[in-house]
Order: structure tokens, then C-alpha cells, then sequence
């Protein structure tokens, strides 16, 4: 299937004209990390706690096990492949780590299917459906998926979306069932970290930035509960608020998420054996503070 799909993408490569590449280039952003948590925030601090978390709990869900997928797997990049005729700037597509299954096809699918399933209108699939084949359809045609990447991306995206909030509803009645799910979660995939920082140690971190996103993402989700617990038990903030206080209060979480996001890129090392720390660090600091440390904050504003 590999030899198949590889001749497909380099046929796709030759003509496949400069300035579509450039469109897909920005179209396949909708399945990339920012839009996960600007969806995560507007759902949590301007429509429903309750419905932000259990996107997040689904994103979370998703993430997790396709980057353990991503490295039990280990298929390489079609770019990398021996009979690939093409050659891309990896950095510019986003394109990081193992192939199987498509990261951003199951961002896009397991995001726009859990605000489908979540509200039950036909325009939202509409819009789902279009926007998780317009990333499909990108990771392609930018040559940094097989198809069956992309595919298996989309369906378990999409089956996470479903499960991933049916589970979320049984058990978010109760604070504590609530953190005991979390938990479990971080529980599953915790031995994959042990299991693959043997084998980055092994190789003296060479091999790094094949593992890189399944350390950044356990991060990410340990803050993510951690932030969870804080907010609960000292702010438990306001859902019944104007709306247009909502809308500023997850404007300037925004703000602060992609600042966190994108500054602390900037500060922290770029290279070296901590790099690990300082890149899970970085994406802990990023889940706590924005929904649990900037909660504490707003709580004290009479809105």
C-alpha cells in the first residue's frame, strides 16, 4: 500500500501547481495546535464549563493516543520515503515526528465532530464535514501524508469525538469521578514516556523530535488537570455573566495561552538533553495558567 500511495503523492507533487500549495498550506492551520485551544477556551469561558471540558477531555484523549499510535507505528513521512521524488520544508507544514496516523486530520475531526455531536445541528456537520476533509485533503496534497494516514486520522477523530464526550457526560456530574477519569487517562499512556525516553537516551537524544509531541501533549493534559482541580476548588468562576463579559474574559485567555504559547518558545533552550523538560515545562505552564491560575485573577473583577 506504502509503494502505491507514495506514487500517488509524488504524481500529486508534480502537478500541483505552487500557489495551491500555498492555500493548503494555510487551510491545514484548522487542524493545527492553536485551533485546539482557542476551541477549548471559547467553549469553557463563553459557552459552558461543563462542554469545555469535555471537548478538552476528547482533544486530550485524541492527542494522546495518536502520538503513541505515531511511534508504536513508526511509519516514516512519505517525504522520507526511498522513492519519493519530491522534497518539502517540513518545518513549514508542520509536519514533525512519524506519519501514521494524520495528526492534524484527527485534531480537525475529533474538535469539529465533538461540537457536532455536542449540539445536534445539521449546519455545525455541514461545517465539520467541510472543514475535516479541507485538512485531509491538505496533509496530501502538502506531500506529508498517505492517504491512509489521513483516513484512519478522520475515523478515529471522529470516534473519540463520539465516545470521548458520551464518557465525559456519565461521569462530570461529580467533581470527584470527574478527576478520577482524568487520572485513568493520564494513567494509560503514562508508561509510553518511560518506555520512549530509554529509547531517546539510548540514541543521546538524536532522535528527539520523533517523540517530541507525545512529552509536549502528557504535559500539556497534566497541566490541563491540574488547572482543572485549582479552578474548581478556589474560583468555580461565574457561568451566568453577560455575554460580552464572557467573550472578554476568553479573549484575554486567548491572549495569554498564545502568548505562553509562543514566548516561552522563545525563552526557554532551543537545543541540549533538557530540551525535554523545558518543552514539557513550557506546555504546562500553558493549560495551568490559562485555565487555572487566570481564573483566579478575573475572579476578583465585579463584572
Amino acid at each position: 500500500m506504502t509503494n502505491f500511495e507514495i506514487e500517488i503523492l509524488n504524481r500529486i507533487q508534480e502537478i500541483l501547481p505552487e500557489f495551491v500549495q500555498k492555500v493548503f498550506l494555510i487551510l491545514t492551520n484548522l487542524g493545527g495546535q492553536e485551533i485546539l485551544i482557542v476551541s477549548i477556551i471559547i467553549l469553557y469561558f463563553i459557552v459552558s464549563k461543563k462542554q469545555g471540558q469535555s471537548l478538552a477531555f476528547a482533544i486530550f484523549t485524541s492527542l494522546l493516543l495518536n502520538n503513541s499510535l505515531k511511534v508504536i507505528i513508526n511509519r516514516i513521512r512519505p517525504f522520507n520515503h526511498p522513492d519519493a521524488t519530491y522534497t518539502i520544508d517540513s518545518h513549514k507544514t508542520s509536519a514533525s515526528g512519524m506519519s501514521f496516523p494524520s495528526g492534524h486530520s484527527q485534531n480537525a475531526a475529533v474538535t469539529y465532530s465533538s461540537i457536532s455531536f455536542a449540539y445536534k445541528k445539521k449546519s455545525l456537520w455541514f461545517v465539520a464535514i467541510i472543514l475535516i476533509t479541507i485538512v485531509g485533503i491538505s496533509r496530501i496534497a502538502l506531500g506529508v501524508h498517505y492517504p491512509t494516514d489521513v483516513i484512519v486520522g478522520i475515523a478515529l477523530g471522529i470516534i473519540i469525538a463520539y465516545f470521548g464526550m458520551k464518557i465525559h457526560k456519565k461521569y462530570e456530574d461529580t467533581f470527584k469521578s470527574q478527576m478520577i477519569l482524568y487520572l485513568v487517562l493520564a494513567i494509560i499512556f503514562l508508561p509510553f514516556l518511560f518506555i520512549y525516553i530509554g529509547k531517546i537516551k539510548a540514541n543521546n537524544f538524536e532522535h528527539y523530535f520523533e517523540y517530541k509531541d507525545l512529552y509536549t501533549i502528557y504535559s500539556f493534559y497534566i497541566g490541563y488537570i491540574s488547572a482543572v482541580f485549582i479552578e474548581k476548588k478556589f474560583v468555580d468562576f461565574n457561568e451566568s455573566m453577560q455575554l460580552k463579559f464572557r467573550i472578554i474574559r476568553a479573549v484575554i485567555a486567548i491572549i495569554i495561552a498564545l502568548g505562553l504559547l509562543i514566548g516561552l518558545k522563545e525563552v526557554f533552550p532551543k537545543e541540549g538533553n533538557t530540551l525535554v523538560i523545558f518543552d514539557m515545562l513550557r506546555y504546562f505552564l500553558l493549560s495551568f495558567i490559562t485555565i487555572g491560575v487566570y481564573p483566579i485573577v478575573f475572579k476578583r473583577i465585579k463584572w
